[in-house]
């Protein structure tokens, strides 16, 4: 049982800086790029969506960002002139977010071939073993949601 827990304890360690050295690659490239990590974010997924403009709101939770993070990072983006925000006709409260002509060329410069590379890597493990990686992360991300959902609910551990 001992050399189980050690091999598990391997593992998660080798996972866990997996995962930390792929957000630096991300957060290194957005810095060679002059953007925050945060900026480039939003812009990776206003071009993911393209055709449908995203509220601050949404940005959030697609990014798991906190609504100050992204506010902070939409007011310094506008002023650089990347982006407009537009108030919604139905709700004054919603803003969308809309790239400019400064904006969707960044995108193209920036994003887009980052876009490319992440999916030249992907395809270059195999489409098989790209499906069974991701369909294994998202299980491994469910089950440890409920792990920690089942930690937060026994209070503190101390």
């Amino acid at each position: 049982m001992e050399e189980e827990s050690r091999k598990s304890f391997a593992q998660i360690t080798l996972y866990n800086q997996l995962i930390k050295e792929m957000d630096d690659l991300y957060r290194v490239y957005a810095k060679n790029c002059n953007l925050s990590e945060t900026a480039f974010w939003i812009l990776y997924c206003i071009r993911e969506r393209e055709k449908e403009a995203f509220t601050q709101r949404e940005i959030c939770d697609y990014w798991f960002y906190t609504p100050q993070t992204v506010n902070s990072a939409l007011k310094n983006m506008t002023e650089e002139g990347l982006l407009i925000l537009r108030t919604e006709e139905d709700n004054r409260k919603n803003k969308r977010i809309y790239l400019t002509e400064k904006g969707k060329e960044t995108v193209e410069r920036i994003v887009v071939p980052l876009m490319d590379a992440e999916r030249r890597a992907l395809a270059a493990i195999g489409e098989q073993e790209a499906e069974i990686f991701l369909k294994t992360m998202k299980k491994h991300t469910e089950f440890f949601r409920e792990e920690i959902e089942e930690l937060t609910r026994q209070g503190d551990p101390a």
